[in-house]
């Protein structure tokens, strides 16, 4: 079970996310994830999954959630060129200022959990904050951008490992009625199996990756072949310092984090729904395949009279 704090899983969302990544400070700690100390490694990892947390809070309340002492933190910010953390918080609240007021209030009142609520209460809330945390329009946009890749697409591959076996499972059925060549490249036999499918793909492919908490070593090396291989690299994950978002030519975010288990898998099908969703729209030839599909299936199913 992962060690986290309420406020850290009420305050990260794939805008503040996306928004923090890609400012002028963002790009200084995405550096220093990548080529810094072991702690200053650890630092801005914790940093670039929940930028708002940072702003929100005092340098002994990151000390103490991330595990990395007060004076380490304080030669950190000081690298990145700030006079102290109060001044450093500053930044980091500016680039996500739009997004502090409603999380912060969120993460006060998860800080101070009624003694009576359970686990399954507990999970409940979670599962409903994550999923409204999808809402901002750059999820939107994500998901029409990988839509438009599905479209364009001349073969699709769908991966996951391990309890994302079965998201990529739920994608690709969801795909399959609408599009042909769409490969689920788990669904047979195990890794070895799966890496020998995916050799197939190659220029004009889309592969679409997902993996979350605990993360698949195997699924980020197949991408990174795969795209090595000419096929353009979709991941469905959780956060930019994921193994699996180093090696995507398209990211779609969502987050993850749960008061029990190691990551929950609600909002990533919230986005696969919408994924299918956008596609199945974007053109009127999946419609009518949509409306063969139900004049084919209609003697199989159910009578509701």
């Amino acid at each position: 079970m992962k060690n986290k704090t309420s406020s850290q899983s009420a305050s990260w969302s794939p805008d503040s996310d996306r928004r923090f990544t890609s400012s002028a400070l963002g790009k200084q700690v995405l550096a220093l994830f990548s080529t810094g100390s072991p702690s200053q490694r650890q630092l801005s990892e914790f940093l670039l999954r929940d930028p708002v947390f940072v702003a929100t809070h005092g340098i002994e309340d990151l000390a103490r959630s991330s595990g990395i002492s007060a004076s380490t933190i304080s030669r950190y910010v000081r690298d990145l060129g700030f006079a102290g953390f109060a001044e450093f918080r500053a930044g980091v609240g500016e680039t996500v200022h739009s997004l502090i007021a409603p999380v912060a209030k969120l993460g006060e009142r998860m800080a101070r959990p009624d003694p009576d609520r359970a686990p399954a209460e507990a999970s409940l809330a979670a599962a409903v904050h994550s999923v409204e945390t999808l809402a901002g329009p750059g999820t939107a946009d994500s998901i029409r951008a990988a839509a438009h890749r599905l479209k364009d697409a001349r073969q699709v591959w769908v991966m996951g490992f391990g309890l994302s076996a079965h998201l990529a499972g739920m994608l690709a059925l969801g795909l399959q009625p609408y599009r042909d060549g769409v490969v689920n490249v788990v669904q047979y036999g195990g890794n070895e199996v799966a890496a020998g499918r995916l050799m197939s793909a190659g220029p004009g492919d889309v592969v679409i990756a997902l993996t979350f908490p605990r993360y698949s070593a195997d699924v980020t090396e197949l991408a990174r072949a795969a795209r090595a291989a000419g096929a353009r690299i979709v991941a469905l994950t959780d956060s930019v310092v994921s193994p699996l978002a180093a090696v995507a030519d398209d990211l779609l975010l969502a987050p993850s984090p749960h008061p029990v288990l190691s990551a929950s898998s609600l909002p990533a099908l919230a986005v696969i729904e919408a994924l299918v969703s956008e596609f199945l729209l974007s053109d009127p030839a999946h419609l009518e395949r949509a409306g063969r599909l139900a004049a084919a299936m209609a003697a199989y199913l159910a009578s509701q009279g």
